[in-house]
């Protein structure tokens, strides 16, 4: 018996997997809200899952858009298009995946702690007392399961501020803002609605800029974790997965992708978890907390000359062919090929990943 705390893609997709019992307990009492997440997938979504409904696809994105302070702009044109979903469709799809594969799920069970006696667990959520033989943290940025275990370490958040608004935009065309926030985005959803966000430690003044006069239809926020390469994904029989683990890059804060791998990653080999997923994504984590360093400190006029490198047609079309939730597919040549890169604040993280 395995009990699963949090119904996300990551515990969902875990449940899907798993080859005993599983219990997923999850503290809302509708799977997929509230909201707290953009909902665009790059292509590696495919590496996980065999398909994406169509009714869950609200858009594709073929282009994206980096856009400078000096409002000077590169025009991205994906290989592989990204998908824009209905998040909590998107959640519900992998939490029907996870009762096909036999889980139940309590819905409005709030996780309060556990016991641990014989090697077995009793979990105690605000409803009863349950018994487990394993436990799964999938519970996001400020994780009970990891706080329980004593396995929380040192975190660091960010506020991520998001709204659905009406916004003539162009279809198909995802806009990165650089300058505002630590990531800021314009995702359309169709010619008139758009998600448009922004990300990092202080956000309210750039967010009100980058909404601006736009008519919100939809408030929507959250935390989110940066990833920590010291945290402990395991204690005994618990294990955490997904923001509950910080397994979320720091380039982007897209998380979907890695937790819908650490639970692939879980259900198949659990006694090696913490060691296979170190060492298969711990890489690309790492050197995306490392190129968001880079970011942080990059002055405007560093993010108006970046536009100009990017610009080159050989640069360009390394972005174009590479998923950015891997950056080790496409940071490295980038750097081997563009010495100018090193004097754009990235010279640390040259050094850095060239010594590594």
């Amino acid at each position: 018996m395995i009990s699963v705390i949090g119904a996300g893609p990551a515990g969902c997709h875990y449940a899907s997997l798993a080859k005993d019992d599983v219990t997923i307990f999850e503290e809302h009492e509708k799977v997929g809200f509230p909201v707290q997440c953009t909902g665009i997938l790059t292509g590696s979504i495919f590496r996980v899952l065999d398909d994406v409904p169509k009714d869950i696809i609200v858009s594709k994105i073929k282009t994206f858009r980096i856009i400078a302070p000096n409002k000077k702009q590169i025009d991205i044109d994906l290989d592989q298009p990204n998908l824009v979903v209905d998040r909590g469709k998107f959640d519900r799809f992998l939490m029907q995946k996870a009762i096909d594969n036999g889980a139940k799920i309590l819905m409005g069970h709030r996780f309060l702690g556990y016991e641990e006696k014989g090697g077995k667990f009793i979990i105690k959520t605000n409803k009863g007392l349950f018994k487990s033989d394993m436990l799964v943290g999938a519970d996001g940025p400020r994780s009970a399961v990891a706080r329980a275990a004593g396995i929380y370490g040192e975190r660091e958040f960010l506020q991520g501020l998001q709204a659905r608004v009406y916004y003539k935009g162009e279809p198909g065309v995802s806009e990165v803002r650089l300058g505002l926030g630590e990531f800021a985005w314009v995702v359309p959803e169709n010619e008139r609605i758009a998600r448009v966000g922004v990300i990092g430690k202080n956000v309210g003044a750039d967010y009100k800029k980058l909404v601006g006069d736009c008519k919100i239809i939809e408030n929507q926020h959250g935390i989110i974790p940066l990833y920590n390469p010291k945290q402990k994904l395991r204690k005994g029989n618990v294990f955490l997965i997904g923001d509950a683990a910080t397994q979320v890059k720091a380039t982007t804060y897209g998380g979907i992708i890695y937790g819908l791998l650490a639970g692939k990653m879980l259900a198949e080999d659990p006694e090696n978890y913490e060691k296979n997923f170190n060492k298969k994504l711990g890489k690309d984590l790492w050197l995306s907390l490392q190129m968001r360093e880079a970011m942080n400190n990059m002055s405007e006029k560093e993010c108006d000359e970046l536009i100009e490198v990017f610009r080159k047609h050989d640069n360009r079309k390394i972005l174009e062919k590479y998923d950015r939730d891997f950056p080790s597919r496409f940071i490295v040549q980038l750097l081997l090929k563009e010495k100018s890169l090193w004097k754009l604040s990235f010279s640390a993280l040259a050094k850095k990943f060239f010594k590594r």
